[in-house]
């Protein structure tokens, strides 16, 4: 899709991806909505991780649109944590530019180097999860045990099916605020629909009708 547009958003440019196609005057413009749907609903949350610290489990689609936009958002340091598979060299590709694109330092780690993990999650004010792990088909949890966790961290994982995942269940039962990927899939939305129209979703109304319950 990149190579089918005249020009890229900033996010699309540097993740590569193109979800959304604005005709301005015949100029096609790519943009990718799934970091800012991300951003949107951390923010709904109360949990926005600019000027933050965050850790970031995975850098596959989803997670690189999100590491990029939180990063240009304005998020202080993403530690992001991958097993060394097909999207290693891709993540850090990206992480490369983003750390000479932005202000934001990001640090690529295994996500064997548990000890790391643990560390950088100290620090952090929010632990997302972009890995297909704890999917209804992939059940499990890449956070080994609550001693992880600390008071201040807030945890969300981009999973909708199931609605709680088991990352989740054991941040809200060490007393964590935690939220899934619901909200994601609906402001992405809300951020294309407002490329495409220059207006804002009706979001109140389309939780209310689509994503209650």
């Amino acid at each position: 899709m990149t190579q089918l547009v005249d020009q890229l958003s900033p996010g699309a440019a540097i993740s590569g991806a193109v979800n959304t196609v604005v005709n301005e005057d015949g100029i096609l413009t790519g943009y990718t909505t799934d970091g800012t749907g991300w951003m949107m609903s951390a923010n709904a949350a109360g949990h926005s991780p600019v000027g933050k610290k965050m850790v970031q489990l995975g850098a596959g689609g989803a997670g690189t649109s999100i590491l990029v936009q939180a990063a240009i958002d304005g998020v202080e340091q993403i530690d992001v944590f991958n097993a060394q598979d097909s999207f290693w060299p891709h993540a850090q590709n990206i992480i490369g530019q983003l750390n000479a694109k932005t202000q934001c330092h990001v640090a690529l780690h295994t996500l064997s180097d548990l000890d790391a993990l643990k560390a950088c999650m100290a620090e952090a004010s929010i632990l997302l999860n972009t890995t297909p792990v704890g999917m209804t088909r992939i059940p499990g949890c890449l956070i080994p045990d609550a001693s992880y966790f600390h008071s201040g961290l807030a945890v969300s994982d981009v999973i909708y099916e199931p609605k709680e995942t088991q990352l989740l269940k054991m941040a809200r039962e060490a007393g964590l605020d935690a939220f899934n990927g619901m909200d994601m899939l609906m402001y992405q939305g809300a951020a294309a629909f407002k490329l495409w129209t220059g207006l804002e979703m009706p979001v109140a109304e389309i939780r209310a009708k689509y994503f209650a319950g």
